[in-house]
């Protein structure tokens, strides 16, 4: 129901207008119409008759005054042309917007809301007709995806840093190609927050592939500004960056689900089962940088590993619009798979070296990593290989740090 002042809706039927303040004056035939058309029982519409607005009448009464509106439940509907011409119209108005992921069920609810009285199984036949796919859908309980379109590798980049190990001290970044889902760096660093850190992950890609592509996709951080200065610089085109929210950012987001599952979920465990057991203290420095110390390298090398084993396994058929293919030769051979190649732009050796001169990385103080590689080499230990040998380290190198 809208105010007649302001014609803005009031809801639940209030008698002041909470827009303007306008006293609408209601009777009871509209109140028990607006209650009717919105699908509530016999029942139902008595208590709220009763409760909102302190009218105490009968069934008998109601299905009397529904009677006289010219109201009803059953055989209320006549076959009129008009009115199925204007069910139908706003019928293919509601699945041009959220609508469409709505039953007919829905559909004929908000149809009798807004005073359009059709039958229930006429708006299923009309939604079968305008709608088929979204029918079935439907049926089969999926919903209706968002489709992804990239027309070949080197089309896009997308690059995010992942948080789940960085309550433990390792913070991780990484970029894939939108095409070929080819991951192009994993790293492991301390901060995946720090610009100079994320611009050097993309200057390293840029000279390893020789050459940048079309357009670099990122979040809102603040760690992707000199990235996008740099890759706007390389491409001569202000718009070669594109700033989106993370979940937009759909390629990056929904690999690091996949990594998550199969390899940050271990570390995970490892490190939040030092702390259970009283090995780690996380709220201290020294542990935290110890625990980096005999970690990252092991972490990296994981890194480099889940990497490779991505980029050559096959990403099987799906039911939406994926390729399938191995990342590698997707990436390399896009021909194969209906994909553009030769969108990658070489980027001078002279552009490389006057980014990397803009970006001043910030010098850190190692007096931790220095003492332990003193502490290392006095006890004749090596690099660790594994878990285990990083674990004994690390102890080791607690208690000379404590003895001290």
């Amino acid at each position: 129901m809208n105010c007649v002042e302001c014609h803005n809706e009031i809801p639940d039927i209030f008698v002041i207008c909470s827009h303007c303040g306008h006293a609408t004056t209601l009777d009871q035939d509209q109140i028990i119409s607006e209650y009717f058309h919105s699908g509530y029982e016999y029942g139902e519409i008595l208590q709220l008759l009763h409760s909102r607005h302190n009218y105490a009448i009968s069934m008998r009464t109601l299905k009397r005054r529904l009677h006289k509106i010219g109201l009803r439940r059953k055989c209320g509907w006549k076959k009129d042309i008009t009115v199925l011409f204007q069910a139908e119209k706003r019928i293919e108005e509601l699945l041009d917007g959220p609508s469409s992921f709505g039953g007919y069920r829905s559909v004929w609810h908000t149809l009798q809301m807004e005073g359009l009285r059709v039958p229930r199984l006429y708006v299923a036949d009309v939604l079968r007709n305008i709608d088929p796919k979204g029918c079935e859908a439907r049926r089969a309980h999926r919903l209706r995806r968002r489709e992804y379109h990239n027309p070949g590798p080197n089309y896009a980049w997308h690059t995010d840093g992942y948080d789940k190990l960085k309550p433990f001290g390792f913070s991780i970044h990484g970029a894939i190609d939108g095409f070929s889902r080819k991951v192009l760096w994993l790293n492991v660093t301390r901060s995946n927050k720090c610009p100079h850190v994320v611009a050097n992950m993309y200057i390293k890609a840029v000279t390893h592939f020789q050459g940048c592509p079309i357009e670099v996709v990122s979040d809102l951080g603040t760690e992707n500004g000199l990235l996008a200065a740099a890759q706007c610089f390389f491409r001569d085109n202000i718009n070669s960056h594109r700033y989106v929210p993370s979940p937009r950012n759909q390629r990056i987001e929904s690999w690091w689900s996949i990594f998550s599952r199969f390899r940050a979920c271990w570390w995970r465990n490892f490190f939040s089962d030092l702390e259970f057991r009283g090995i780690v203290d996380f709220s201290q420095t020294l542990s935290k940088e110890c625990l980096w110390y005999c970690f990252s390298c092991l972490i990296q090398n994981d890194l480099d590993f889940f990497k490779d084993h991505w980029n050559t396994h096959r990403i099987r058929k799906s039911r939406h619009n994926v390729i399938a293919g191995r990342p590698d030769l997707l990436y390399s051979m896009p021909e194969r798979y209906g994909g553009i190649s030769g969108l990658l732009k070489n980027v001078a050796p002279h552009n490389i070296s006057l980014v990397l001169a803009e970006i001043s990385q910030p010098t850190e103080t190692e007096d931790y990593q220095e003492y332990f590689d003193y502490a290392t080499s006095e006890l004749g230990q090596g690099v660790p290989s594994c878990c285990t040998e990083a674990l004994d380290l690390y102890k080791m190198l607690m208690n000379v740090a404590r003895d001290r």
